[in-house]
């Protein structure tokens, strides 16, 4: 199975990469310039890269939550990966000021 524009699965972009292939898509279709159904054909290889970039900035928020779990001595907590594990969302709420007692 290939993605569109004949790039194997296997290959699979860096993180950047993606990235700059988003900006050069997007610039393609602002500007407007191109026939309906490449600027079609365009959207939906942003739609795959959007979500590539997605699962990866999810992955790389599970790894930072790992670690940054710290014991009180100072030593790092090391987990076992699991890739499976929900991701972790931020909340939509301004934190409290407050302090605790």
């Amino acid at each position: 199975m290939t993605r569109s524009k004949g790039i194997p699965e296997d290959e699979t972009p860096s993180f950047e990469k993606a990235m700059g292939d988003l900006e050069v898509i997007v610039r393609k279709l602002e500007s407007g310039t191109q026939p309906l159904d490449q600027m079609l054909e365009e959207y939906a290889r942003a739609v795959e890269l959007v979500q590539f970039c997605h699962k990866h900035l999810d992955t790389a928020r599970r790894r930072i939550a790992q670690l940054e779990s710290v014991r009180s001595d100072g030593t790092a907590v090391v987990q076992e990966w699991d890739d499976q594990a929900p991701v972790v969302r931020e909340s939509s709420e301004a934190p409290s000021r407050r302090r605790k007692s």
